[in-house]
Order: C-alpha cells, then structure tokens, then sequence
C-alpha cells in the first residue's frame, strides 16, 4: 500500500484516546508505510453530565460527532467501545470489525483506601442496568446516577460523594487501574451490557479498508452479533436495563440476557445455546422467549412485579393459615413465591417458612402475647418504606390478615402514603383448629351461632366484653390468644350465668404435630390445664359441641399424627416424598439441604451426544441426570432418534418414571436401587466389549464406578452433567428443634442430602438425630456423623415412608 495518514475519529477521553491508539498501532505494525492519526471532539454524552442517560436520549449520545466526521471526510476510521453504539447504524456508516475482548465484567471501586462499602452514602452508577441488578445485589444500599469519564468519576468517589462506583472491568484495565477494583461482579451476578469489552471499527461504505485485515476477532464477532441481536429485537441501547453476555467456545454459543418491562418493572433473566452460525438468530429467540416469560408471569401474578428503579412497589397481606402447610391457600402460596421481602411474624408456621424463595429478605417482626420483636407502629412503618423501595412485599400473618391481626391498622398507613395494596385471606385458627380436634364449631342439635373473640387484654384490666351477651346467644365460643387469661375468661362466663358443666377445651398448636387438646367444662377447666399443662399458641372453645371431639377427633388416628418429619430431598424432587408423609398425618418441614444446576461447561456432553451411535448402553442413575441429558440433548440440536441403538438402564423406579415421561422404557433396573446394585447388574448382562455412557452428577457416587470396573474391557464414559450445592437457612433453628426433640425424625435420599443437612446445622449433637435413609450408602453417611440411622427395605420413596411409620410406632 502506497503512504498515507489514516484518520481515526476518537472522544477525548483518556480512555477513548487509549483505545483509538490501540487501533492506530495495530494499523501501522501490520501495514507497512502507512500512518495513521487521532482526531479526537466532544460528543453530546461528553458534554451533557448533569442527566442520566436515559433522560438525554440515550442512544447514539457518544457516536453524532464522530459519525459526522466520517460523512465529511475529517476521518477515515472511528474507534468505539461496542456498549455505546446504537442497535441501528446507518447504512453508509457500517461496522468494519470487532476487537478481540477484553474483561467484559462490570466492577466495584471503593474510594482511595477503603475496604468495605460505606452504606450511608449511594453507589454510583450511570445506566438503570446496573441500578436493576444492584438493587438485589445490595438491598439496602441507594443507587444514584454519577456521570462524566472514569477520572472525573474516581474524583467524585474519592472526595466522599458515593460509598462506591461500578465501572466496566475493560475500561479500568485499559487505563491502567486495576489496582482500584475491589471486587468483580460475575456475569451471574450482574449481566453486562451488550458488546461491554468490545471496541468496533466504523467507516464508510465502499470505501477500501484492506489495512483492517486480521484486526477482527472471530469469537468477538460472534458474540457481539449474538448481544446485539438480542437488544435490538428489544428495542435496547446503551442506557437501557436490557442486558446481554456471550460466551463463545469452540462452535459453541451460550448467550444470556435480561429483558426489562417497563410498563410492569418487571425484568426475567434466562439463557439459550446454539452453534455460531446460529448467534444473530439465538439472539432473537431468547430476546422473544424471555419477553414473553416475563409478560406471562407479570399476568399470573396479578401484575404484582415492581420497579426498583422507579420506586414502583406494593404491598400484599397473606393469610399463612393455622401451621398446616396444606391449609395455606394456593393464591398465599403464588403471591409469597413472586416477594422480594417478606415481613413475618411467629404465629406463621414453618411449613409455611421454609417455601419463602432463596434470596428473598426476611423481617421477623415477631408478634405473639407479650413477646414483640417490634412495635405494630414500627411493622407499619417498615411495610411503608420497602414499598417505597420498589419492592414486592409479602406481609405474612399466622390466621388470617384481618382476624385479630392488625391488617386494618397496616392498611390504613398504606392508603395514606398511596402504597398500593391486595389482601390475600387465610384460614384462621378459630375454624381450623376445632375442625382438626373433632369439633364443629357449628352443629343443628347445639347451637346456631358462632362467635370468635380476642382473649387478648392489658395486664390489670378489666376485659371490654359483654359476656352475659356472650352466654344469651347459645352459641359456640372461639376465644385467640386467650391462653394467659384463661382463668379470667371462665370466671366471667360463670358469672355472666354460664352453667358450670358447660363443655370446653383448650387446643394447642392446632393443625400441626404439636396438637394436644384438653376438654372439660368452664368450671374445671383451668384445673385440667394446670394439672396436664398446655402450651401456646392455643385457643379455647366454649359450648355444647365440645363433647364432640373424642368422637370426631380424626387427626389423632392418622398413622403419622403427632410426628414431625424433615425432609432433605433436593428442591426439584422434595414435594412427592412430602406429599406422600403428609397424607399419613406427618408435620413435613421442608429444608432441602441441596439444590441442583446443569453445570454451565457441557463439553463432555456434547461430545457425547456427537457419538450417541457408538455407545451400548446409557446408564442414568437419577431423575434430575435424566432432565438434564435430555434438556442439553435439546439443546445441542440432537435428535433423540439417535438413542436408538443404546439399551437404557435405570437406578430406580423414579428414575425410570422419569424416562418414562419422555417416552423410553428401561431395559435394565437393579432390585436393589443404589449405584453398586445397578453397577453389579449392568457387569451381568455385558460381556466386556460394551461402551457404557453414564451422564451424572459431578460428584457422584464411586461405588457404581467400582463395579463396573471390576468386568475387564468395558468403556466407561462417566460424564458430569450437573452439580449439587449445599443448601443453608436461617429462618428455622434445626439444632433447637432435634436437641429438644421437637423434629422427630429427618429423612434422607442420598448420602449429599446428609452432607448437605450437615453443612447447614453446625453445632449439631448428631446423636439426637433420628435419620430415616433410602439406601446403605445414605445410611453409611449418616452413620458416619453419629444419628441414629433407620435404612428402608427397598430404595423408594413408599417404602422410605413406610419406614418413617415404623419409626413413630415403635418410639
């Protein structure tokens, strides 16, 4: 090429002069004779700072000037950061190439010295991307908008104006300053925008640009064709919530985005896979696909999704019924899984507790007689300022809302500061409660009216209650919280002229496996309490059906009443094994001590389904492995006509079931359901030639492995498809609950739910638990921290439950 100057347009940043220059010296190392210089201006972006970027147009604020100098020949080349440029580009204005990436996380910069966030002042951050996913990064902190360039940003920070700033990774290492990153945000924790680490080259159309040859990176193009695509379909630029990440490996592309609902503040995050040649249409298919994810759960909610960014919040007061799980009403148990905050009291029962979603932020306000964590006034309060937060807050009380249970008072300082508000019922106690002890609290032979009172009074006052209008209607009483006045309560029914024989009965801890009741007459009643002892929560019945309940009584004769069982099932597979337990009567508290998740490198899967026609036989040793193998196989794009040579074999029946819902019968299942069983089988039917692929977890067990390798010539294939992870919560004190014996027994699926439940109650005196174990090699586990462990006869779930009944009987 002949000499001449290249003309690179560039801000006038330091960082867009340093990333101009880069493209400036790329040009004359690789194209001999030929110089090239900056020619650095202004933009809108550089000049408007006191805005954000969404209130000053947003898109193409950094690009008019340069594009400009392109169209009026100033300039040959512009350089940009790939983030900043709009979705669209004018058609004479193509860009040439993409730049091999540099880090595309976003980072936390503390000030100068610093080592921990000061939450009294605001993060700094210039997009609504960034604002969306800190808000649940760091809940408590404020976001507030800072702009200008990265110095004059640092200068903000260090004089004391934020707590903290979160800049792009790339452009802090271009400048030299990776020494002042405190700490990365992965792509999971906060998605980047699309194109962030990218610089592109712009020019002219038909211009010659043959000096550019091999500046552009391959997996850079990729990626960005991908992002890009994604936000575009969106209608997404640089200061748009929406966000995309790629990653590229080999022919394969991963492709993650957020997709942001303005009119509703709701925002989904989700990821598909494909081949490169497939990365602008992956792009336009997630983009879709988590639109409408998005809008549908936005529908099913109620339009319950709020807007951090805009303060956009809500409030919802939930009934959580009288402790049975099964009692918690299906609206409840929507609207609780959809809460970003949940405010909840000590009358809420655990069952209930431990469905609240991993991440959400819990507030124990306490609320039970004379044991207040925090003033109602206060709980008010609270409930006000999270809604003000943008936040989806659950008010969740023990009962129902407006039962006895302040959500009047709650609602009345909500409609005053215009938060909005839904109320979700719950079955009270003072129906639920008798029901469960075999009184109907209505009956044609006794009584024709019902009536619910507050036991509840201020120490050394007199109760505000017409009991002689109370005895004149016949009808059956239901006094809450009435356990510490018991005395009172009886003494002023006898005196408003209540016969002494009336039947009554006190009942504890209702509905769940702490139920007793006691039933006498008003006149004897606080003696029977005083002789056999009750504990609260509790309420007291008064009337004729009250003798009903040793005849009724139907809970009591359930084969598992009386008995609470933990159950430490992954979270994907825990429902069956407490669906199965409850039906028998069993409290179930459902604490999953692990969780799963398809590891994110398939590799070795997919390398697998590329040979799926060489392998004898597939092994699956789980119902999460079959899931997992079959989404990936989707995937990857490989048709399930390709199994169609390989015998299957199954560890148990639910992994057979799970086989069997996507329509593939086992040809082989051991008697006994664990690894070494199915292991043993598989060496039996193999004559030492086959080639057996086994997709399992990534720690799996080694007992089936060990089998195996005792037939010399088999190929095994054992390829990780997922991993588990402990599971930790700090809603409900196991230790307390084993020590004192309130938990009677946990049941365990798998040698990880032991290590699992573990890891998550330290502390723990091993030998106060009773463990319940689907197999020798759980019980090897438990064994090994000291329970007193209990092993099914066959490795089902029927007979894990058989057992636990066995384990009650004979206590």
């Amino acid at each position: 090429m002949s000499s001449k100057t290249v003309v690179i347009g560039s801000r006038e940043s330091r960082l867009a002069v340093i990333q101009s220059e880069m493209v400036r010296d790329y040009i004359e190392k690789n194209n001999e004779g030929l110089k090239a210089e900056l020619l650095t201006m202004k933009t809108t972006g550089d000049i408007i700072l006191d805005r954000t970027l969404d209130k000053v147009g947003g898109k193409g604020l950094f690009v008019k000037e340069l594009d400009r100098a392109l169209l009026d020949g100033r300039s040959q080349l512009s350089v940009h950061s790939l983030k900043d440029m709009p979705m669209e580009v004018p058609e004479e204005l193509p860009l040439l190439a993409f730049s091999k990436r540099e880090d595309p996380r976003d980072a936390l910069v503390l000030p100068e010295g610093a080592t921990e966030l000061d939450k009294t002042k605001p993060i700094g951050c210039s997009s609504l991307r960034r604002t969306l996913q800190l808000g649940e990064l760091f809940p408590e902190m404020e976001c507030k908008s800072v702009r200008g360039n990265v110095q004059t940003r640092l200068g903000k920070l260090d004089r004391g104006e934020y707590s903290a700033l979160v800049l792009a990774a790339a452009g802090l290492k271009r400048l030299g300053l990776t020494h002042r990153i405190s700490r990365y945000f992965e792509p999971e924790e906060m998605l980047p925008a699309a194109g962030q680490g990218i610089l592109t080259v712009q020019g002219r159309k038909g211009k010659d640009y043959s000096y550019l040859d091999g500046y552009g990176d391959a997996d850079s193009t990729c990626a960005a064709l991908a992002e890009r695509s994604f936000v575009r379909v969106l209608d997404g630029g640089c200061s748009s919530p929406v966000a995309a990440h790629a990653v590229v490996d080999r022919d394969r592309i991963v492709l993650t985005g957020l997709y942001y609902e303005e009119e509703t503040g709701a925002y989904k995050k989700g990821s598909l896979e494909g081949t490169r040649a497939e990365a602008e249409e992956l792009g336009v298919r997630l983009a879709r696909k988590l639109r409408e994810e998005c809008r549908a759960e936005s529908m099913t909610a109620g339009g319950q999704e709020t807007d951090r960014a805009y303060g956009k919040g809500k409030v919802w007061l939930v009934g959580a019924g009288p402790g049975d799980i099964g009692l918690f009403t299906l609206k409840g148990m929507e609207t609780l899984k959809n809460a970003q905050v949940v405010v909840y009291d000590s009358l809420v029962g655990q069952g209930v507790l431990s469905q609240i979603p991993a991440g959400v932020r819990l507030i124990n306000v306490g609320k039970r007689a004379s044991h207040h964590i925090m003033p109602q006034e206060q709980i008010n309060q609270v409930l006000v300022d999270e809604a003000k937060k943008g936040y989806r807050v659950v008010r969740l009380k023990g009962g129902d809302p407006f039962l006895f249970g302040r959500g009047g008072e709650e609602l009345e300082l909500l409609t005053k500061e215009g938060i909005p508000y839904e109320v979700v019922p719950g079955v009270t106690s003072s129906l639920a409660v008798p029901a469960y002890n075999g009184i109907p609290v209505t009956h044609r032979d006794f009584c024709s009216s019902l009536h619910i009172i507050t036991g509840h009074k201020k120490q050394g006052e007199a109760y505000d209650i017409d009991f002689e209008a109370l005895v004149r209607t016949k009808g059956t009483l239901v006094f809450l919280m009435g356990v510490t006045a018991l005395a009172d309560i009886c003494n002023s029914l006898l005196r408003a002229g209540m016969p002494g024989e009336m039947p009554a009965a006190i009942l504890q801890k209702g509905t769940t496996a702490g139920q007793k009741r006691i039933v006498a007459t008003v006149s004897t009643l606080e003696e029977e309490v005083k002789r056999q002892g009750i504990e609260t929560p509790a309420i007291i019945v008064v009337g004729q059906v009250c003798s009903l309940a040793d005849t009724f009584g139907w809970y009591e004769k359930l084969p598992l009443a009386g008995y609470k069982v933990l159950v430490t099932r992954p979270r994907e597979t825990v429902s069956t094994m407490s669906q199965k337990l409850r039906l028998m009567g069993a409290e179930v508290l459902e604490l999953p001590a692990i969780k799963t998740a398809p590891l994110k490198d398939q590799s070795a899967l997919f390398s697998a389904f590329g040979q799926l026609d060489s392998y004898d036989w597939l092994a699956f040793t789980s119902p999460i492995g079959v899931n997992v193998f079959f989404e990936e196989m989707k995937k990857a794009g490989t048709d399930v006509r390709k199994l169609g040579g390989a015998k299957i074999a199954a560890i148990g029946k639910g992994t057979k079931k799970a086989l069997e819902e996507r329509g593939l019968f086992v040809d082989l299942m051991p008697e006994v359901f664990d690894g070494e069983s199915l292991g043993r089988v598989l060496c039996e039917v193999c004559s030492g030639n086959e080639k057996i692929l086994l997709p399992r977890a990534k720690i799996g067990g080694k007992e089936i492995i060990q089998e195996l390798e005792k037939k010399p010539g088999l190929l095994i294939c054992d390829v990780p498809t997922y991993d588990t992870f402990y599971e930790k919560q700090e809603m409900i004190n196991e230790k307390k609950a084993f020590e004192s014996g309130e938990i009677n027994c946990a049941v365990f699926t798998s040698a990880s739910t032991v290590k699992g439940f573990a890891e998550a109650v330290e502390g723990l005196d091993y030998t106060k638990v009773t463990a319940a174990c689907i197999g020798k090699q759980t019980k090897a586990a438990a064994d090994a921290y000291g329970m007193k462990t209990f092993m099914a006869k066959q490795a089902t779930i029927d007979s894990v439950v058989d057992l636990v009944v066995n384990l009650k009987n004979n206590r």
